[in-house]
């Protein structure tokens, strides 16, 4: 009997185990913006005139607004990760205006864009670092991948396409390691050292206005119910 009790309590103890140590979302890091002064830990890197970003709250929701006039910044955090181990970047985001592409004249110009996310494998310089750079595009297909007119180290992934809903938040989730391989045909040799966000209309000289939150580096992990 206690035989055949040990058994039945092993089994259950094993069925525990089994369910504990399951397979997770592990996050390496999570940008939500409701820390007061969160944007000081970010970096600006001006290209052509500065765009304004700023910590903004409606109702519940702390983000990012960034609006450009004739204008091409960045704001970038650097955070060292191997992408194959941490390959799912998630945000939400919103297009509050896109640049007026109509006034256009080059390739150079039409490169504006209301919101990017970009991941940025670092190396000696720029043209030899590597970028994925996710765009919300008012009219190329979604799931395009193309070069930037900059640079064939630039990759464009179109992760949204048109108009959304005023005011209507979207969330997205890349596996940037898929990304990668598709974008450049093998796989990532290096590791990220930062990621950004980026508003632009310089090209156009026209004005632009998104807004960006609950950013999220993640991997998949084993973890167990208490978290041990």
């Amino acid at each position: 009997m206690r035989r055949t009790l040990r058994t039945a309590l092993a089994g259950v103890i094993c069925l525990c185990v089994a369910f504990a140590a399951r397979s997770a979302v592990v996050s390496l890091k999570k940008f939500t913006f409701e820390e007061e002064h969160a944007l000081d830990k970010w970096n600006m890197m001006v290209l052509n005139g500065k765009v304004d970003y700023r910590q903004m709250r409606e109702g519940g929701e702390h983000f990012v607004g960034a609006l450009s006039q004739k204008a091409a910044s960045a704001l970038y955090y650097r955070i060292g990760f191997d992408v194959r181990e941490y390959p799912v970047l998630s945000w939400k985001w919103r297009i509050i205006r896109f640049p007026d592409l109509a006034a256009a004249q080059t390739n150079e110009d039409r490169d504006d864009y209301a919101a990017r996310v970009y991941v940025i494998f670092p190396f000696l310089s720029f043209s030899s670092s590597q970028f994925i750079e996710y765009v919300w595009a008012e009219n190329i297909p979604e799931g395009t991948i193309f070069d930037s007119p900059f640079g064939d180290n630039v990759k464009m992934v179109v992760a949204r396409s048109g108009t959304a809903p005023e005011g209507q938040w979207v969330a997205e989730s890349r596996n940037v390691c898929e990304d990668y391989r598709l974008a450049f045909g093998r796989e990532p040799s290096r590791g990220v050292g930062a990621i950004a966000i980026m508003c632009d209309a310089d090209g156009t000289k026209s004005t632009a206005e998104s807004n960006f939150t609950d950013i999220a580096i993640e991997g998949q992990g084993e973890i167990n119910e208490k978290g041990e």
